[in-house]
Protein backbone atom coordinates (compact mmCIF):
# COMPACT_ATOMS: atom_id res chain seq x y z
CA UNK A 1 0.00 0.00 0.00
CA UNK A 2 2.97 2.32 0.52
CA UNK A 3 3.67 2.11 -3.23
CA UNK A 4 0.14 3.31 -4.01
CA UNK A 5 0.39 6.05 -1.39
CA UNK A 6 3.60 7.49 -2.83
CA UNK A 7 2.90 6.91 -6.51
CA UNK A 8 1.85 10.52 -7.16
CA UNK A 9 4.96 11.73 -5.38
CA UNK A 10 7.16 9.74 -7.75
CA UNK A 11 5.21 10.95 -10.76
CA UNK A 12 5.47 14.58 -9.60
CA UNK A 13 9.19 14.14 -9.12
CA UNK A 14 9.49 12.81 -12.66
CA UNK A 15 7.60 15.84 -13.98
CA UNK A 16 9.90 18.12 -12.00
CA UNK A 17 12.84 16.31 -13.49
CA UNK A 18 11.42 16.88 -16.97
CA UNK A 19 11.02 20.63 -16.36
CA UNK A 20 14.43 20.92 -14.76
CA UNK A 21 15.97 19.03 -17.66
CA UNK A 22 14.35 21.42 -20.12
CA UNK A 23 15.75 24.43 -18.25
CA UNK A 24 19.19 22.97 -17.73
CA UNK A 25 19.54 21.91 -21.34
CA UNK A 26 18.77 25.31 -22.86
CA UNK A 27 22.28 26.28 -23.99
CA UNK A 28 23.56 29.85 -23.76
CA UNK A 29 23.96 31.58 -27.12
CA UNK A 30 27.74 31.29 -26.87
CA UNK A 31 27.79 27.62 -25.92
CA UNK A 32 27.33 24.82 -28.44
CA UNK A 33 25.87 21.52 -27.22
CA UNK A 34 28.42 18.74 -27.23
CA UNK A 35 26.21 15.70 -26.88
CA UNK A 36 23.06 14.50 -28.57
CA UNK A 37 20.61 11.97 -27.37
CA UNK A 38 21.79 9.37 -29.85
CA UNK A 39 24.95 9.13 -27.79
CA UNK A 40 23.12 8.19 -24.59
CA UNK A 41 22.54 4.62 -23.51
CA UNK A 42 19.94 2.90 -25.70
CA UNK A 43 16.90 1.68 -23.76
CA UNK A 44 15.40 -1.55 -25.07
CA UNK A 45 12.02 -0.89 -26.74
CA UNK A 46 10.82 -4.40 -25.93
CA UNK A 47 11.47 -3.89 -22.20
CA UNK A 48 9.67 -0.54 -22.24
CA UNK A 49 6.63 -2.09 -23.90
CA UNK A 50 6.60 -4.93 -21.37
CA UNK A 51 5.79 -2.37 -18.66
CA UNK A 52 2.31 -1.77 -20.11
CA UNK A 53 -0.59 -4.21 -19.93
CA UNK A 54 -1.22 -3.80 -23.68
CA UNK A 55 2.43 -4.46 -24.43
CA UNK A 56 2.52 -7.63 -22.33
CA UNK A 57 -0.69 -8.85 -23.98
CA UNK A 58 0.66 -8.06 -27.44
CA UNK A 59 3.84 -10.06 -26.87
CA UNK A 60 2.26 -12.89 -24.88
CA UNK A 61 2.62 -15.33 -27.77
CA UNK A 62 5.62 -13.73 -29.42
CA UNK A 63 8.64 -15.82 -30.26
CA UNK A 64 12.13 -14.47 -29.68
CA UNK A 65 13.23 -16.77 -32.49
CA UNK A 66 10.79 -15.11 -34.92
CA UNK A 67 11.94 -11.66 -33.84
CA UNK A 68 15.55 -12.75 -34.31
CA UNK A 69 14.77 -14.01 -37.83
CA UNK A 70 13.07 -10.70 -38.66
CA UNK A 71 16.06 -8.78 -37.39
CA UNK A 72 18.43 -10.86 -39.54
CA UNK A 73 16.24 -10.26 -42.59
CA UNK A 74 16.30 -6.50 -41.98
CA UNK A 75 20.00 -6.11 -41.20
CA UNK A 76 21.36 -6.01 -44.80
CA UNK A 77 18.89 -3.23 -45.69
CA UNK A 78 19.48 -1.31 -42.46
CA UNK A 79 23.25 -1.49 -42.99
CA UNK A 80 22.81 0.63 -46.13
CA UNK A 81 20.79 3.35 -44.37
CA UNK A 82 22.44 6.24 -42.51
CA UNK A 83 22.29 6.34 -38.73
CA UNK A 84 22.71 8.98 -36.06
CA UNK A 85 26.03 9.47 -34.26
CA UNK A 86 24.71 6.99 -31.68
CA UNK A 87 24.06 4.34 -34.33
CA UNK A 88 20.24 4.60 -34.27
CA UNK A 89 17.68 5.10 -37.02
CA UNK A 90 15.28 8.03 -37.16
CA UNK A 91 11.63 8.16 -38.33
CA UNK A 92 12.36 8.45 -42.08
CA UNK A 93 14.83 5.55 -42.06
CA UNK A 94 12.46 3.33 -40.06
CA UNK A 95 9.52 4.12 -42.34
CA UNK A 96 11.65 3.41 -45.43
CA UNK A 97 13.00 0.14 -43.99
CA UNK A 98 9.56 -1.13 -42.96
CA UNK A 99 8.12 -0.30 -46.40
CA UNK A 100 10.96 -2.06 -48.22
CA UNK A 101 10.86 -5.13 -45.98
CA UNK A 102 7.09 -5.67 -46.22
CA UNK A 103 7.14 -5.05 -49.98
CA UNK A 104 9.97 -7.51 -50.57
CA UNK A 105 8.75 -10.17 -48.17
CA UNK A 106 4.98 -10.11 -48.76
CA UNK A 107 4.39 -7.68 -51.68
CA UNK A 108 2.51 -5.46 -49.19
CA UNK A 109 2.03 -1.76 -49.86
CA UNK A 110 1.07 -0.52 -46.41
CA UNK A 111 -0.87 2.73 -46.37
CA UNK A 112 1.22 5.34 -44.58
CA UNK A 113 4.48 3.48 -45.22
CA UNK A 114 4.21 3.56 -49.01
CA UNK A 115 5.00 7.18 -50.03
CA UNK A 116 2.45 7.11 -52.91
CA UNK A 117 4.56 9.40 -55.06
CA UNK A 118 5.45 11.84 -52.27
CA UNK A 119 8.74 12.43 -50.45
CA UNK A 120 9.76 9.89 -47.84
CA UNK A 121 9.72 12.48 -45.05
CA UNK A 122 6.31 13.82 -46.08
CA UNK A 123 4.42 11.70 -43.54
CA UNK A 124 5.12 10.50 -40.03
CA UNK A 125 5.17 6.76 -39.39
CA UNK A 126 2.54 7.30 -36.71
CA UNK A 127 0.06 8.44 -39.37
CA UNK A 128 -0.08 4.99 -40.99
CA UNK A 129 -3.51 3.39 -40.55
CA UNK A 130 -1.96 0.15 -39.38
CA UNK A 131 0.09 1.96 -36.72
CA UNK A 132 -3.03 3.75 -35.43
CA UNK A 133 -4.63 0.41 -34.54
CA UNK A 134 -1.92 -0.42 -32.03
CA UNK A 135 -3.00 0.08 -28.39
CA UNK A 136 -2.65 3.71 -27.31
CA UNK A 137 -0.03 3.11 -24.64
CA UNK A 138 2.04 1.04 -27.09
CA UNK A 139 1.80 3.80 -29.72
CA UNK A 140 2.93 6.39 -27.17
CA UNK A 141 6.04 4.46 -26.17
CA UNK A 142 6.93 3.67 -29.81
CA UNK A 143 6.52 7.30 -30.93
CA UNK A 144 8.58 8.72 -28.07
CA UNK A 145 11.29 6.11 -28.51
CA UNK A 146 11.47 6.72 -32.28
CA UNK A 147 11.58 10.52 -32.10
CA UNK A 148 13.86 10.47 -29.06
CA UNK A 149 16.76 8.02 -28.86
CA UNK A 150 15.81 6.36 -32.16
CA UNK A 151 15.57 2.68 -33.13
CA UNK A 152 18.22 0.01 -33.35
CA UNK A 153 17.81 -3.01 -35.66
CA UNK A 154 15.89 -5.14 -33.13
CA UNK A 155 13.46 -2.25 -32.52
CA UNK A 156 12.70 -2.05 -36.26
CA UNK A 157 12.17 -5.83 -36.30
CA UNK A 158 9.86 -5.53 -33.28
CA UNK A 159 7.72 -2.87 -34.99
CA UNK A 160 7.57 -4.96 -38.20
CA UNK A 161 6.35 -7.90 -36.12
CA UNK A 162 3.68 -5.75 -34.44
CA UNK A 163 2.36 -4.51 -37.79
CA UNK A 164 2.20 -8.05 -39.17
CA UNK A 165 0.39 -9.19 -36.03
CA UNK A 166 -2.35 -6.60 -36.61
CA UNK A 167 -2.94 -7.98 -40.11
CA UNK A 168 -3.09 -11.51 -38.68
CA UNK A 169 -5.47 -10.37 -35.94
CA UNK A 170 -7.89 -9.03 -38.55
CA UNK A 171 -7.62 -12.32 -40.47
CA UNK A 172 -8.46 -14.25 -37.29
CA UNK A 173 -11.52 -12.07 -36.64
CA UNK A 174 -12.89 -12.58 -40.14
CA UNK A 175 -12.17 -16.32 -40.17
CA UNK A 176 -13.97 -16.75 -36.83
CA UNK A 177 -17.09 -15.20 -38.34
CA UNK A 178 -16.91 -17.51 -41.36
CA UNK A 179 -16.54 -20.49 -39.02
CA UNK A 180 -19.77 -19.50 -37.28
CA UNK A 181 -21.58 -19.02 -40.57
CA UNK A 182 -20.43 -22.44 -41.79
CA UNK A 183 -21.09 -24.06 -38.38
CA UNK A 184 -17.51 -25.29 -38.12
CA UNK A 185 -16.55 -26.01 -34.49
CA UNK A 186 -14.12 -23.55 -32.91
CA UNK A 187 -13.22 -25.57 -29.81
CA UNK A 188 -12.13 -28.83 -31.39
CA UNK A 189 -10.41 -30.02 -34.60
CA UNK A 190 -12.69 -30.03 -37.62
CA UNK A 191 -12.81 -31.96 -40.87
CA UNK A 192 -10.14 -30.79 -43.29
CA UNK A 193 -12.67 -30.23 -46.07
CA UNK A 194 -14.74 -27.86 -43.91
CA UNK A 195 -11.66 -25.96 -42.79
CA UNK A 196 -10.44 -25.74 -46.38
CA UNK A 197 -13.76 -24.26 -47.49
CA UNK A 198 -13.78 -21.73 -44.63
CA UNK A 199 -10.23 -20.57 -45.42
CA UNK A 200 -11.02 -20.45 -49.16
CA UNK A 201 -14.02 -18.21 -48.40
CA UNK A 202 -11.75 -16.02 -46.29
CA UNK A 203 -9.20 -15.87 -49.13
CA UNK A 204 -11.82 -14.84 -51.69
CA UNK A 205 -13.09 -12.06 -49.39
CA UNK A 206 -9.49 -10.99 -48.67
CA UNK A 207 -8.67 -10.74 -52.38
CA UNK A 208 -11.85 -8.81 -53.16
CA UNK A 209 -11.33 -6.46 -50.24
CA UNK A 210 -14.63 -7.51 -48.69
CA UNK A 211 -15.12 -7.06 -44.96
CA UNK A 212 -17.14 -9.98 -43.62
CA UNK A 213 -18.57 -7.68 -40.95
CA UNK A 214 -20.58 -5.94 -43.66
CA UNK A 215 -21.62 -9.08 -45.56
CA UNK A 216 -24.12 -11.90 -45.28
CA UNK A 217 -23.15 -15.52 -45.74
CA UNK A 218 -24.90 -15.64 -49.12
CA UNK A 219 -23.00 -12.54 -50.32
CA UNK A 220 -19.72 -14.07 -49.23
CA UNK A 221 -20.51 -17.32 -51.03
CA UNK A 222 -21.58 -15.43 -54.19
CA UNK A 223 -18.18 -13.70 -54.11
CA UNK A 224 -16.48 -17.08 -53.92
CA UNK A 225 -18.47 -18.53 -56.82
CA UNK A 226 -17.60 -15.59 -59.10
CA UNK A 227 -13.84 -15.58 -58.36
CA UNK A 228 -12.95 -17.32 -61.65
CA UNK A 229 -14.42 -14.39 -63.56
CA UNK A 230 -13.28 -11.61 -61.21
CA UNK A 231 -9.73 -12.75 -60.49
CA UNK A 232 -7.87 -14.35 -63.43
CA UNK A 233 -5.22 -16.10 -61.30
CA UNK A 234 -7.78 -17.57 -58.89
CA UNK A 235 -7.19 -21.23 -59.97
CA UNK A 236 -3.43 -20.80 -59.36
CA UNK A 237 -3.96 -19.20 -55.95
CA UNK A 238 -6.52 -21.87 -54.98
CA UNK A 239 -4.06 -24.62 -55.90
CA UNK A 240 -1.46 -23.03 -53.61
CA UNK A 241 -4.02 -23.03 -50.79
CA UNK A 242 -4.86 -26.70 -51.44
CA UNK A 243 -1.21 -27.66 -51.04
CA UNK A 244 -0.89 -25.61 -47.83
CA UNK A 245 -3.99 -27.27 -46.31
CA UNK A 246 -2.78 -30.79 -47.11
CA UNK A 247 0.65 -30.00 -45.68
CA UNK A 248 -0.81 -28.76 -42.39
CA UNK A 249 -3.54 -31.37 -41.95
CA UNK A 250 -2.05 -34.74 -43.01
CA UNK A 251 -4.43 -36.59 -40.65
CA UNK A 252 -7.49 -34.99 -42.20
CA UNK A 253 -8.43 -32.68 -39.29
CA UNK A 254 -7.40 -29.17 -38.28
CA UNK A 255 -7.93 -26.98 -35.21
CA UNK A 256 -9.12 -23.39 -35.39
CA UNK A 257 -5.68 -22.23 -34.25
CA UNK A 258 -4.11 -24.05 -37.22
CA UNK A 259 -6.74 -22.56 -39.53
CA UNK A 260 -5.83 -19.08 -38.25
CA UNK A 261 -2.18 -19.79 -39.09
CA UNK A 262 -3.34 -20.78 -42.56
CA UNK A 263 -5.38 -17.59 -42.97
CA UNK A 264 -2.33 -15.59 -41.83
CA UNK A 265 -0.29 -17.47 -44.41
CA UNK A 266 -2.78 -16.36 -47.07
CA UNK A 267 -2.20 -12.71 -46.13
CA UNK A 268 1.58 -13.19 -46.31
CA UNK A 269 1.81 -15.44 -49.39
CA UNK A 270 -0.85 -13.96 -51.67
CA UNK A 271 1.72 -11.85 -53.52
CA UNK A 272 3.83 -14.94 -54.17
CA UNK A 273 0.84 -17.09 -55.12
CA UNK A 274 -0.44 -14.59 -57.69
CA UNK A 275 3.03 -14.12 -59.24
CA UNK A 276 2.32 -16.35 -62.29
CA UNK A 277 -0.36 -13.84 -63.29
CA UNK A 278 2.12 -10.98 -62.87
CA UNK A 279 4.66 -12.77 -65.06
CA UNK A 280 2.01 -13.33 -67.74
CA UNK A 281 1.07 -9.63 -67.65
CA UNK A 282 4.70 -8.60 -68.05
CA UNK A 283 5.18 -11.00 -70.99
CA UNK A 284 2.06 -9.66 -72.72
CA UNK A 285 3.46 -6.12 -72.48
CA UNK A 286 6.90 -7.20 -73.64
CA UNK A 287 5.39 -8.56 -76.86
CA UNK A 288 4.50 -4.93 -77.65
CA UNK A 289 7.72 -3.41 -76.27
CA UNK A 290 9.21 -0.42 -78.06
CA UNK A 291 12.78 -1.46 -78.95
CA UNK A 292 13.94 -2.79 -75.59
CA UNK A 293 13.07 0.45 -73.81
CA UNK A 294 10.81 -1.15 -71.20
CA UNK A 295 7.95 0.85 -72.73
CA UNK A 296 4.90 0.18 -74.86
CA UNK A 297 3.57 2.79 -77.25
CA UNK A 298 0.12 3.93 -76.14
CA UNK A 299 -1.15 3.12 -79.65
CA UNK A 300 -0.14 -0.53 -79.13
CA UNK A 301 -1.46 -0.58 -75.57
CA UNK A 302 -4.91 0.68 -76.54
CA UNK A 303 -4.99 -1.26 -79.80
CA UNK A 304 -4.55 -4.54 -77.95
CA UNK A 305 -7.49 -3.67 -75.71
CA UNK A 306 -9.71 -2.27 -78.47
CA UNK A 307 -9.08 -4.85 -81.16
CA UNK A 308 -7.64 -7.94 -79.42
CA UNK A 309 -9.90 -7.97 -76.35
CA UNK A 310 -7.11 -7.58 -73.77
CA UNK A 311 -9.35 -5.79 -71.28
CA UNK A 312 -6.49 -5.16 -68.83
CA UNK A 313 -4.89 -2.56 -71.10
CA UNK A 314 -7.62 0.05 -70.96
CA UNK A 315 -6.73 2.58 -68.25
CA UNK A 316 -7.38 6.22 -69.12
CA UNK A 317 -4.49 8.56 -69.90
CA UNK A 318 -5.17 10.59 -66.75
CA UNK A 319 -5.11 7.45 -64.61
CA UNK A 320 -1.91 6.13 -66.24
CA UNK A 321 -0.30 9.52 -65.59
CA UNK A 322 -1.37 9.48 -61.95
CA UNK A 323 -0.06 5.93 -61.55
CA UNK A 324 3.34 7.07 -62.80
CA UNK A 325 3.06 4.57 -65.66
CA UNK A 326 2.99 7.09 -68.53
CA UNK A 327 6.14 8.33 -70.27
CA UNK A 328 5.36 11.76 -71.75
CA UNK A 329 8.92 12.73 -72.63
CA UNK A 330 7.78 12.80 -76.27
CA UNK A 331 4.25 14.28 -76.37
CA UNK A 332 3.80 12.90 -79.90
CA UNK A 333 4.54 9.35 -78.80
CA UNK A 334 3.13 8.57 -75.36
CA UNK A 335 4.30 5.28 -73.93
CA UNK A 336 3.38 3.03 -71.01
CA UNK A 337 6.32 2.13 -68.72
CA UNK A 338 6.22 -1.65 -68.24
CA UNK A 339 7.45 -2.05 -64.61
CA UNK A 340 5.52 1.01 -63.40
CA UNK A 341 2.36 -0.48 -64.90
CA UNK A 342 2.92 -4.06 -63.68
CA UNK A 343 3.68 -2.93 -60.10
CA UNK A 344 1.17 -0.07 -60.26
CA UNK A 345 -1.89 0.39 -58.08
CA UNK A 346 -4.27 -0.62 -60.89
CA UNK A 347 -2.86 -4.16 -60.75
CA UNK A 348 -2.78 -4.40 -56.95
CA UNK A 349 -5.24 -6.29 -54.81
CA UNK A 350 -6.59 -3.99 -52.10
CA UNK A 351 -7.82 -6.48 -49.49
CA UNK A 352 -7.90 -4.33 -46.34
CA UNK A 353 -8.00 -0.74 -45.19
CA UNK A 354 -4.39 -1.25 -44.10
CA UNK A 355 -2.70 -2.43 -47.25
CA UNK A 356 -2.78 -3.58 -50.85
CA UNK A 357 -0.90 -6.54 -52.38
CA UNK A 358 1.20 -5.90 -55.46
CA UNK A 359 3.25 -8.13 -57.73
CA UNK A 360 6.57 -9.24 -56.25
CA UNK A 361 9.26 -6.91 -57.57
CA UNK A 362 12.25 -8.51 -59.30
CA UNK A 363 14.02 -5.17 -58.98
CA UNK A 364 13.84 -5.37 -55.19
CA UNK A 365 15.56 -8.76 -55.36
CA UNK A 366 18.43 -7.18 -57.31
CA UNK A 367 18.64 -4.27 -54.85
CA UNK A 368 18.68 -6.72 -51.93
CA UNK A 369 21.70 -8.44 -53.48
CA UNK A 370 23.43 -5.06 -53.78
CA UNK A 371 22.77 -4.35 -50.09
CA UNK A 372 24.11 -7.72 -48.98
CA UNK A 373 27.21 -7.29 -51.11
CA UNK A 374 28.17 -3.79 -49.95
CA UNK A 375 26.57 -3.21 -46.54
CA UNK A 376 26.94 0.58 -46.59
CA UNK A 377 24.85 3.55 -47.77
CA UNK A 378 27.25 4.77 -50.47
CA UNK A 379 29.38 2.75 -52.90
CA UNK A 380 32.13 3.55 -55.41
CA UNK A 381 30.76 3.55 -58.99
CA UNK A 382 33.33 0.98 -60.15
CA UNK A 383 32.00 -1.48 -57.56
CA UNK A 384 28.41 -0.86 -58.63
CA UNK A 385 29.31 -1.42 -62.29
CA UNK A 386 31.10 -4.71 -61.58
CA UNK A 387 28.14 -6.00 -59.57
CA UNK A 388 25.44 -4.94 -62.06
CA UNK A 389 27.34 -6.30 -65.06
CA UNK A 390 27.45 -9.69 -63.35
CA UNK A 391 23.84 -9.70 -62.11
CA UNK A 392 21.16 -11.03 -64.46
CA UNK A 393 17.39 -10.59 -64.40
CA UNK A 394 14.66 -12.57 -66.16
CA UNK A 395 15.22 -10.44 -69.28
CA UNK A 396 18.82 -9.20 -68.91
CA UNK A 397 21.80 -11.62 -69.21
CA UNK A 398 24.67 -11.86 -66.77
CA UNK A 399 28.20 -10.75 -67.62
CA UNK A 400 27.05 -8.05 -70.03
CA UNK A 401 28.64 -4.74 -70.95
CA UNK A 402 27.23 -1.35 -70.02
CA UNK A 403 27.10 1.50 -72.52
CA UNK A 404 29.33 4.56 -72.30
CA UNK A 405 26.31 6.74 -71.49
CA UNK A 406 25.40 4.43 -68.59
CA UNK A 407 28.92 4.67 -67.17
CA UNK A 408 28.94 8.43 -67.62
CA UNK A 409 25.61 8.80 -65.82
CA UNK A 410 26.76 6.69 -62.86
CA UNK A 411 29.96 8.73 -62.57
CA UNK A 412 27.84 11.87 -62.69
CA UNK A 413 25.71 10.61 -59.79
CA UNK A 414 28.86 9.84 -57.78
CA UNK A 415 30.28 13.27 -58.64
CA UNK A 416 27.35 14.88 -56.86
CA UNK A 417 27.93 12.76 -53.74
CA UNK A 418 31.67 13.04 -53.01
CA UNK A 419 32.64 10.24 -55.39
CA UNK A 420 30.19 7.62 -54.15
CA UNK A 421 26.76 6.44 -55.32
CA UNK A 422 23.98 6.54 -52.67
CA UNK A 423 22.13 3.25 -53.05
CA UNK A 424 18.82 4.70 -51.86
CA UNK A 425 18.41 7.75 -54.06
CA UNK A 426 16.26 8.83 -56.96
CA UNK A 427 19.08 9.16 -59.52
CA UNK A 428 20.45 5.70 -58.71
CA UNK A 429 16.91 4.26 -58.93
CA UNK A 430 16.64 5.93 -62.35
CA UNK A 431 19.99 4.43 -63.36
CA UNK A 432 18.74 1.00 -62.26
CA UNK A 433 15.63 1.51 -64.41
CA UNK A 434 17.89 2.03 -67.43
CA UNK A 435 19.99 -1.01 -66.44
CA UNK A 436 16.87 -3.19 -65.99
CA UNK A 437 14.12 -1.37 -67.96
CA UNK A 438 11.54 -4.15 -67.62
CA UNK A 439 12.17 -4.91 -63.93
CA UNK A 440 12.96 -1.60 -62.18
CA UNK A 441 10.30 1.16 -62.14
CA UNK A 442 11.09 4.65 -63.36
CA UNK A 443 11.28 6.90 -60.25
CA UNK A 444 9.32 10.09 -60.81
CA UNK A 445 10.29 13.23 -58.92
CA UNK A 446 8.46 13.36 -55.57
CA UNK A 447 5.09 15.08 -55.85
CA UNK A 448 4.66 14.49 -59.59
CA UNK A 449 2.41 11.44 -59.18
CA UNK A 450 -0.17 10.24 -56.68
CA UNK A 451 -0.90 6.55 -57.35
CA UNK A 452 -4.40 5.49 -56.32
CA UNK A 453 -6.07 2.10 -56.68
CA UNK A 454 -9.06 1.72 -59.00
CA UNK A 455 -11.70 2.39 -56.35
CA UNK A 456 -9.96 5.46 -54.92
CA UNK A 457 -9.41 6.92 -58.39
CA UNK A 458 -13.07 6.35 -59.29
CA UNK A 459 -14.10 8.26 -56.15
CA UNK A 460 -12.33 11.35 -57.50
CA UNK A 461 -14.90 11.46 -60.30
CA UNK A 462 -12.37 10.79 -63.05
CA UNK A 463 -12.59 7.94 -65.55
CA UNK A 464 -10.64 4.79 -64.78
CA UNK A 465 -11.10 3.33 -68.27
CA UNK A 466 -10.40 5.19 -71.51
CA UNK A 467 -13.34 5.72 -73.83
CA UNK A 468 -13.58 3.83 -77.12
CA UNK A 469 -13.09 7.13 -78.94
CA UNK A 470 -9.85 7.85 -77.07
CA UNK A 471 -8.48 4.38 -77.76
CA UNK A 472 -9.39 4.66 -81.45
CA UNK A 473 -7.74 8.08 -81.68
CA UNK A 474 -4.42 6.48 -80.69
CA UNK A 475 -4.73 2.98 -82.13
CA UNK A 476 -7.00 3.52 -85.12
CA UNK A 477 -10.61 2.45 -85.45
CA UNK A 478 -10.18 -0.26 -88.09
CA UNK A 479 -9.83 -3.66 -86.40
CA UNK A 480 -9.00 -5.43 -89.68
CA UNK A 481 -6.10 -3.11 -90.36
CA UNK A 482 -4.91 -3.57 -86.79
CA UNK A 483 -5.03 -7.36 -86.92
CA UNK A 484 -3.23 -7.41 -90.27
CA UNK A 485 -0.23 -5.87 -88.50
CA UNK A 486 -0.29 -2.55 -90.37
CA UNK A 487 -0.65 -0.06 -87.54
CA UNK A 488 0.37 3.06 -89.41
CA UNK A 489 4.10 2.75 -88.68
CA UNK A 490 6.90 0.22 -89.13
CA UNK A 491 9.73 -0.70 -86.79
CA UNK A 492 12.29 0.31 -89.41
CA UNK A 493 10.85 3.76 -89.98
CA UNK A 494 10.18 4.54 -86.34
CA UNK A 495 12.92 6.70 -84.79
CA UNK A 496 14.98 5.23 -81.97
CA UNK A 497 14.05 6.88 -78.66
CA UNK A 498 15.90 6.66 -75.40
CA UNK A 499 14.02 6.31 -72.13
CA UNK A 500 13.61 9.60 -70.30
CA UNK A 501 16.39 10.82 -68.01
CA UNK A 502 15.98 13.70 -65.59
CA UNK A 503 18.58 15.21 -63.29
CA UNK A 504 16.51 15.94 -60.17
CA UNK A 505 18.03 14.17 -57.18
CA UNK A 506 16.36 12.99 -53.98
CA UNK A 507 18.20 10.97 -51.35
CA UNK A 508 15.39 8.98 -49.77
CA UNK A 509 17.02 8.81 -46.33
CA UNK A 510 19.56 11.68 -46.18
CA UNK A 511 22.82 11.17 -44.31
CA UNK A 512 21.83 13.90 -41.85
CA UNK A 513 18.49 12.22 -41.09
CA UNK A 514 20.05 10.72 -37.97
CA UNK A 515 21.77 13.92 -36.86
CA UNK A 516 20.10 17.15 -35.87
CA UNK A 517 20.82 20.85 -35.37
CA UNK A 518 21.78 22.16 -31.94
CA UNK A 519 18.22 22.81 -30.86
CA UNK A 520 17.42 19.12 -31.38
CA UNK A 521 19.28 18.29 -28.18
CA UNK A 522 16.60 20.06 -26.18
CA UNK A 523 13.76 18.39 -28.08
CA UNK A 524 15.39 14.98 -27.83
CA UNK A 525 15.99 15.39 -24.12
CA UNK A 526 12.35 16.36 -23.63
CA UNK A 527 11.27 13.29 -25.60
CA UNK A 528 13.60 11.10 -23.58
CA UNK A 529 12.34 12.50 -20.29
CA UNK A 530 8.73 12.11 -21.47
CA UNK A 531 9.49 8.52 -22.45
CA UNK A 532 11.00 7.97 -19.02
CA UNK A 533 7.84 9.34 -17.40
CA UNK A 534 5.67 7.02 -19.49
CA UNK A 535 7.88 4.07 -18.53
CA UNK A 536 7.89 5.12 -14.86
CA UNK A 537 4.12 5.56 -14.73
CA UNK A 538 3.55 2.21 -16.43
CA UNK A 539 5.92 0.50 -14.01
CA UNK A 540 4.34 2.15 -10.98
CA UNK A 541 0.86 1.33 -12.23
CA UNK A 542 1.92 -2.28 -12.61
CA UNK A 543 3.41 -2.35 -9.09
CA UNK A 544 0.36 -0.60 -7.70
CA UNK A 545 -1.92 -3.22 -9.22
CA UNK A 546 0.18 -5.96 -7.67
CA UNK A 547 0.06 -4.20 -4.28
CA UNK A 548 -3.72 -3.84 -4.42
CA UNK A 549 -4.19 -7.51 -5.27
CA UNK A 550 -1.86 -8.51 -2.43
CA UNK A 551 -3.72 -6.26 0.02
CA UNK A 552 -7.13 -7.62 -1.00
CA UNK A 553 -5.83 -11.15 -0.67
CA UNK A 554 -4.42 -10.45 2.81
CA UNK A 555 -7.69 -8.89 4.03
CA UNK A 556 -9.70 -11.76 2.61
CA UNK A 557 -7.48 -14.35 4.27
CA UNK A 558 -7.77 -12.55 7.59
CA UNK A 559 -11.55 -12.27 7.44
CA UNK A 560 -12.34 -15.85 6.52
CA UNK A 561 -9.72 -18.59 6.79
CA UNK A 562 -10.29 -21.14 4.07
CA UNK A 563 -9.89 -24.89 4.10
CA UNK A 564 -6.73 -26.09 2.42
CA UNK A 565 -7.39 -27.41 -1.06
CA UNK A 566 -5.35 -29.69 -3.26
CA UNK A 567 -4.49 -28.74 -6.84
CA UNK A 568 -7.23 -29.57 -9.34
CA UNK A 569 -6.47 -32.60 -11.47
Amino acid sequence: MQIVKHMHVFFAAALSLLLATAQDLLPPASVKPVQQLGQTNQTDLFDLLQLSASGRKLFRHSSKWKLSVLEQELRPLLATLPTSTGGTYGPTAVRYALHKHLLRKHAWLVKGLDPQGQAWNSMLLSEAKLFKDLPEDVRTVVKLHLTGPGFVAKDVALLAWMLKKLVHKEARRQLRKIYRWREVPLNRPANRGKVHMAVALFMSSFIMGSNTSNMTHSELFANFISMDDLFPTWPIVLTSLDLAVKERAPQGRMSFADAVLLASLVTEKLGEWQQPGCVALKKALMKMEDRGSGRVRLAEFYGTSLHDGKWQFSESIDYLRQLGALDESNPNNLRVIIPNYVYGASNCIAPTRYLSVSCLSECEVILSELERSFGKPEVFPTDVVAHIMATPSSTVPANRSLSTIMLHRLNSIAGNHNGRVPLHSRLFAQWMHHAYPRECPYPHVAGKTRPLDLDDWARTGHDVVASTETMAAHAGANASVWKSGHHGWTAKSRPIENAAWSYEEEVFVPADAGTHPAGWMVISALNFAACAIVALSLMLARLAGTARRAARSALHNTAAPREAKLFDV
